[in-house]
C-alpha cells in the first residue's frame, strides 16, 4: 500500500508542475464491457505421490464490468480519471478429490475506486495510455456447478443403502465470500482509443490490465480452492462514451 500512495503523489506532483498554467475541465464518462480474468496459478495439487491425489485446475473465464469515470484534465496532454467501477469476474474450476470431481466457475464481484493519471501519445493519433492504483470492496464470491461422483468405485462388503442413494451427478452453489478479504489493491494499466461519434459526442475502446498486489484469501482453501495464496489480475475490454 505504500508503494502505490508513493506512486500517486509523484505522479501528481509531476503533472501538476507540468499543466501549472493550462486550462482545467472536467468530463464524465460511462463505461461498459467484458472482463477476462487470468488465473493466478493454473494447477494446485495436494499430496501428489499419492494415487487419485486431489487437485485443483483452474482456467480463464470471461465476466463483465460498468463504471462510470470522472476526467480532470490538466492540459491537452495529462488529466485525472477517477470514478466507480462495479467488475463481476469469473474463473473456470475443476476439482479432482478421490471418486469427486467439481466442474463449475468461480465468480467474485468487486466496487472497485480508481485513480488513473492519463497521457495523451500523440497530437496526431487519438491514443492515450493511463496508470494509476486502484482499491476494490469485496461484494460477493461463489463457487457454482456440477458435481460427478464415481460410484462404481464405491467397494463395500454389505450393500449399504445410504451409498446407494447417491446421486452420480449433483449441482452445488456455494457462498465462499468468508474465505475472501473485504478489501483488494493493485495496479492498472489502461490504454485508449477515442473515437468521434457525432459533432457533440465522442466514444473510447478501451483495455485495461488490473494487476493485484495483495493476497485476497483469508484462510487456506482445502476443498475446492486448495490455495493459501491468491491474488487477482484480469483484463477488462470495453467501450465507453464520454458525456
Amino acid at each position: 500500500m505504500r508503494q502505490i500512495l508513493m506512486i500517486l503523489i509523484l505522479g501528481l506532483f509531476t503533472i501538476g508542475e507540468i499543466s501549472a498554467q493550462d486550462f482545467k475541465r472536467i468530463n464524465y464518462q460511462l463505461d461498459f464491457g467484458t472482463t477476462l480474468t487470468i488465473p493466478y496459478k493454473s494447477t494446485i495439487e495436494i499430496w501428489p505421490e499419492i494415487d487419485k491425489h486431489p487437485h485443483t485446475d483452474y482456467s480463464p473465464n470471461f465476466g463483465y464490468f460498468l463504471e462510470v469515470m470522472i476526467s480532470y484534465n490538466l492540459n491537452r496532454k495529462y488529466s485525472i480519471n477517477t470514478g466507480l467501477n462495479y467488475n463481476y469476474t469469473a474463473l473456470g474450476i475443476s476439482d479432482k478429490i478421490g471418486l469427486f470431481e467439481n466442474k463449475g466457475n468461480l465468480t467474485n464481484s468487486y466496487l472497485t475506486f480508481p485513480v488513473l493519471i492519463k497521457c495523451r501519445l500523440s497530437n496526431k493519433l487519438p491514443i492515450s495510455i493511463s496508470t494509476g492504483p486502484y482499491l476494490s470492496l469485496l461484494i460477493s464470491a461463489n463457487e457454482k456447478g456440477t458435481t460427478y461422483i464415481d460410484t462404481a468405485g464405491f467397494i463395500f462388503d454389505d450393500p449399504d443403502p445410504l451409498l446407494e442413494s447417491i446421486e452420480p451427478i449433483q449441482k452445488y452453489n456455494t457462498d465462499v465470500k468468508k474465505n475472501y478479504s473485504a478489501i483488494d489493491y493493485g495496479i492498472s494499466l489502461q490504454l485508449d482509443y477515442d473515437i468521434k461519434l457525432s459533432q457533440r459526442l465522442n466514444g473510447v475502446v478501451l483495455t485495461r490490465f488490473n494487476y493485484g498486489l495483495k493476497n485476497v484469501l483469508t484462510n487456506d482453501l482445502v476443498n475446492n480452492s486448495s490455495a493459501n495464496d491468491w491474488k487477482n489480475y484480469n483484463f477488462m475490454i470495453g467501450f465507453g462514451v464520454k458525456l
